[in-house]
This record gives C-alpha cells, structure tokens and sequence, in this order.
C-alpha cells in the first residue's frame, strides 16, 4: 500500500524543515496512524481529541504561542473537529494554517517565524 498524499505532504514537509530549522521545537499528531479499535480508545482515554493538528510548532512568535498546521490532500475536506481545534487553539493564542501542499506548509511556517520574537501578552 503506498502512503496517501496527506502522508507525502506531511512527510515532505518534516524533512524540509528539520534541514532548515534543525533546532525548531515542533511533534506531530498521531492522528492518521491505521490502529486497532483498541488501540483507538485507548489514545481518546489517553487525552488524544479529534480535530488534533497535525503538526503542532512549539515556538512562540509575535503575539503568538506557537503554530499549529492540518495538512491535506488537494481537494480535501476539512472537519469540523478540525476547525474547531483551531479556532479554539487560536483564542488561546496559537496560530494556525490549513495547507493543501509541502510549499504552502513550509511558506506557512517561513511567515510565522519572520514574525520576529515572542513579545509578553
């Protein structure tokens, strides 16, 4: 079976910024991961909520906490547990992107970072 394109994107978009940013705080969301019923209730037990993010930046910037980023096939849809994890994380002041590519993942977190250093809220 060969890896979705939300996989490629995803995974591009790792490798490219661990060359350019080798010291960026950033994980990812173990959301996408084929797993048993199980396996499944077990993460919901564990604290895992739908509409988690995909990547999740740990770098304050600007007014901002950190960046949270969904990935998506072209074309693909966005839930509504998705938006409503962001727009919940950005009234605690995280930003956050949908991005549908690599270019628009890396252009997403280029932006974020130029906003300069974190400033007291």
């Amino acid at each position: 079976m060969s890896p979705s394109p939300e996989f490629r994107i995803q995974a591009d978009w790792v490798l490219q910024t661990q060359l350019r940013y080798p010291d960026l705080l950033f994980t990812i969301s173990p959301a996408g991961f084929i797993m048993s019923a199980g396996q499944a209730v077990k993460m919901v037990r564990m604290g895992y909520r739908a509409g988690t993010p995909d990547v999740m930046v740990f770098e304050p910037r600007g007014v901002y906490l950190g960046l949270f980023i969904e990935f998506k096939a072209p074309g693909g849809t966005i839930s509504d547990s998705q938006r409503d994890f962001l727009r919940e994380a950005g009234v605690r002041g995280y930003k956050g992107a949908f991005c549908f590519s690599t270019v628009e993942g890396i252009t997403a977190l280029q932006t974020y970072l130029a906003h300069g250093p974190a400033v007291d809220l």
